[in-house]
């Protein structure tokens, strides 16, 4: 039996498993986090406690580029991949702990961004969104708004950077390969997400075809 979880962005596959678990606004940070209030690391070790698995699919990482990051800005001047590479540490840490349940495990890049930036923004600053992300990632709460979060092709060199650092981490693992539908979500024309998966006022893919694409690409063969 496989195991599938992630946060929201992993829905895109619930038609090809059954056997997904996903974890709505689930950082990185949250999944070594004991007393994050998402319980989204209590939920999945006891998922592994009481189950038996052989392959792990695994994403998470979108919360951490698109949300924390932003927030984290707002206090202090932080450098992109040093905190892609503070938050990667943890996320090995993470799979590390986890991976003595699995014969083999399949970390999946991150999705391309899909709003323009008067958009997202809309997004990152409803008070809910701030609540929820800074409780995970145990950041103090601050209302005030994000201004400037940068352009859609510049968060998507940014999420590009962070799937490029996690491939290189994962590399050399025990029972770890990376993998990602980077190249045929891009538009190389604009280096920007192709307009047919993107979803008006969604920073979510549409999930019917970016799950096709993960499952011929991979999944076909993997599960």
């Amino acid at each position: 039996m496989n195991l599938i979880i992630g946060d929201s962005h992993i829905l895109c596959l619930e038609k090809y498993n059954n056997n997904i678990h996903e974890f709505s606004a689930s950082s990185i940070r949250g999944l070594v986090n004991k007393n994050s209030k998402l319980l989204a690391r209590e939920k999945i070790l006891n998922l592994l406690e009481k189950n038996k698995y052989e392959k792990l699919f695994i994403m998470f990482g979108k919360v951490d580029v698109e949300w924390v990051f932003p927030y984290k800005c707002k206090d202090n001047n932080i450098n992109f991949n040093d905190f892609v590479n503070e938050t990667l540490i943890k996320y090995v840490e993470f799979i590390k702990e986890i991976s003595k349940y699995f014969k083999k495990i399949y970390v999946m890049g991150i999705h391309l961004p899909s709003l323009e930036e008067p958009e997202m923004l809309k997004c990152i600053n409803t008070y809910k969104s701030i609540q929820n992300v800074s409780s995970n990632a145990m950041i103090e709460v601050n209302a005030s708004s994000i201004k400037n979060i940068g352009s859609l092709k510049f968060r998507t060199e940014q999420i590009c950077i962070f799937n490029k650092i996690l491939e290189e981490k994962i590399h050399n693992m025990d029972k770890c390969n990376y993998i990602d539908i980077t190249d045929e979500l891009m538009d190389k024309k604009t280096n920007t997400c192709k307009k047919e998966f993107i979803a008006n006022m969604d920073h979510h893919l549409i999930r019917r075809k970016t799950g096709a694409i993960w499952f011929e690409k991979h999944l076909k063969n993997l599960f």
